[in-house]
């Protein structure tokens, strides 16, 4: 079992709902269509995984949301969105067409109020895919591997209940934790990323 199936798993563990995992082919006709750089196996395995997402939340002409996603509803303020194969195709065009942006080889991953997350691609091939972040046109590491993303993603979960940066922590009996103990929850959750080498957290917010 790999790294990354070990993470989904543990991810899989805090829900109930599942749809059928897509397959390699289908993942690497989807990713192939748009992205012309080298992915490692880690990201074709995330995006094979039944809760990774798939569909369009704003599909064109004003139809109905085809979005799903495990991470979905996770967010309180909905300002955290990962994007589907669907979806990161339509902004990777947005990459490629603005002046500004001289270095296209990454794969758009997660959009947030200011800013997005990518997966970074590679003409040789690569063992693993860097998480960076892309604020102001600038491209920093936000995680050495997407791997090591899933799994500070599955320890926090494990651990503190979330991975919600803005989202106020609750007991068992839905009350509010008091404001100590929500600090002290926030101070995991950030170690939690560090130990798994993102320097400030898992998802950025502003």
């Amino acid at each position: 079992m790999s790294l990354m199936t070990e993470a989904l798993a543990r991810i899989d563990a805090h829900f109930n709902s599942a749809r059928p995992a897509r397959s390699r082919e289908a993942v690497e006709q989807q990713i192939g269509s748009f992205f012309q750089f080298q992915l490692s196996e880690e990201v074709y395995e995330y995006y094979q995984w039944a809760g990774a997402p798939i569909g369009d939340q704003c599909p064109v002409n004003g139809g109905e949301s085809t979005y799903t996603c495990r991470f979905d509803g996770l967010f309180d303020d909905g300002l955290i969105h990962f994007l589907s194969l669907e979806e990161a195709a339509k902004h990777y065009q947005n990459h490629t067409t603005n002046p500004e942006i001289s270095d296209i080889q990454c794969l758009p991953f997660v959009l947030y109020e200011n800013g997005e997350l990518v997966i970074a691609g590679s003409e040789p091939p690569i063992d693993v895919s860097a998480v960076l972040v892309r604020e102001d046109i600038q491209d920093q590491l936000w995680f050495p591997s997407l791997t090591n993303m899933m799994l500070a993603i599955a320890e926090s979960l494990e651990t503190v209940g979330s991975i919600d940066p803005s989202g106020v922590f609750r007991d068992a009996d839905g009350v509010r934790l008091e404001r100590e103990a929500e600090k002290h929850r926030r101070q995991q959750r950030v170690a939690i990323a560090k130990k798994y080498g993102s320097p400030k957290g898992l998802i950025l917010t502003n």
